[in-house]
């Protein structure tokens, strides 16, 4: 019987990318907020929202209402945010510059 304490690895090769499909037929939504984060099972969960009036009513509120939400793994909400913000940045909205400027986002 052999036994030993070094660990066994396999050369590391990065996953292949699976190819992109883009359905022309997706859901577009619009969302002017973002309700809620939580952290939930290692996934990031984004509750979304938008303004909206009733008019169904005779005199219309703005209200805040729900229009879907969104759950990422933890790897996805942080390559999310860095492409996101280097998207940001190369199209001169900052939010890093924008919040040192006392900027704030709901």
């Amino acid at each position: 019987m052999f036994i030993t304490t070094k660990p066994f690895s396999r050369e590391q090769r990065p996953a292949p990318q699976a190819a992109l499909i883009d359905n022309l037929f997706a859901p577009e939504i619009f969302v002017s907020g973002i309700a809620g984060f939580a952290l939930l099972a290692d996934a990031l969960h984004l509750t979304l929202d938008t303004a909206r009036y009733d008019h169904s009513q005779p005199s219309p509120v703005l209200e805040r209402v729900v229009v879907g939400r969104l759950v990422l793994p933890i790897g996805s909400a942080q390559a999310l945010v860095t492409t996101l913000n280097a998207f940001l940045e190369q199209n001169g909205l900052s939010p890093s510059k924008a919040a040192a400027a006392g900027g704030t986002f709901q």
